[in-house]
């Protein structure tokens, strides 16, 4: 499913990219990159998650458990390191997002 779905995210990624940056020049500048950092962000997210980190989260018991050929090549505590710093940085971004909208308030 994960590769189905990296598969199909990716046009969705170059839609956004091409949306972003064609179409939103009225937008602020600190909004504009607030935005495409946000979306590069969750590019590369889903690049790792879909490609390279290959996590099997089946019921009855989902772990994130590394099973790719790229996981193996570089450790499993280096992996989840990779994915924690995803996650985290998905929290600054947008925490960036809300104070530069807030400011053109």
């Amino acid at each position: 499913f994960t590769y189905i779905y990296g598969i199909l995210i990716m046009g969705v990624h170059v839609m956004v990219f091409y949306l972003l940056l064609c179409h939103t020049r009225t937008w602020a500048r600190s909004v504009r990159i607030g935005y495409l950092l946000n979306q590069a962000r969750m590019f590369a997210h889903d690049i790792w998650t879909c490609f390279l980190f290959r996590e099997y989260t089946l019921i009855p018991y989902p772990i994130m458990a590394c099973s790719g050929t790229f996981c193996a090549f570089i450790g499993g505590f280096n992996s989840m390191t990779i994915e924690a710093v995803f996650m985290v940085h998905a929290i600054c971004i947008l925490l960036f997002m809300l104070l530069m909208m807030h400011q053109q308030i």
